[in-house]
């Protein structure tokens, strides 16, 4: 089991396509740039098959600290925004059918 890497994606866009590999690299960021300008908007990207993005408000919270301080004082986490994602049905499926 390897890691895909953009420069094989890009290569397989291109194989499927037909097309230079420039052209395919422009596909891709063309697709994760919309993805990223929906979500810098608020809005959730549903791939249908694949899956979706969002903003996840995450509330602030206290922590104990990992390392460093060791008087026992909590250390403020301050609300932020993560981006989440949630796999699609299809997406499932794969995952399941791996451990066959």
């Amino acid at each position: 089991m390897g890691t895909a890497r953009r420069k094989e994606i890009v290569e397989k866009i291109a194989d499927e396509l037909g097309a230079p590999r420039y052209q395919a690299e422009s596909v891709l960021n063309t697709v994760l740039d919309s993805i990223k300008t929906s979500l810098a908007n608020g809005d959730k990207v549903v791939l249908t098959g694949f899956g979706s993005f969002s903003i996840r408000k995450i509330a602030a919270r206290k922590i104990k600290p990992i390392r460093g301080i060791d008087n026992g004082e909590l250390v403020d986490i301050p609300a932020h925004n993560r981006i989440g994602f949630t796999p699609g049905s299809g997406l499932n499926k794969l995952a399941l059918n791996l451990n066959d």
